[in-house]
């Protein structure tokens, strides 16, 4: 028979079973941040998409250069006259 002062002081149990789940989602949340840190190869889209931006920053570097080009010409064909 359970005396209730007994109930009343006893302190609560963890279970091992939640200890041990506990202990195992703590290493794998552990284990996915660090496979979060660590740097992977890009994919295919990534390089896809990093082609197409270099494309467009080759496309504008070209144009301003041009732009820039033909306006030192018109700048000396007007000091010329």
């Amino acid at each position: 028979m359970v005396k209730v002062y007994e109930v009343l002081n006893a302190q609560p149990q963890v279970q091992p079973t939640a200890v041990k789940q506990q202990t195992a989602v703590s290493k794998l949340a552990q284990q996915m941040a660090a496979d979060d840190a660590t740097p992977k190869p890009p994919t295919g889209e990534q390089v896809y998409l990093a082609y197409v931006m270099k494309q467009k920053m080759q496309k504008q570097a070209d144009l301003t250069y041009a732009q820039r080009m033909r306006q030192q010409a018109a700048n000396a064909q007007s000091q010329v006259r």
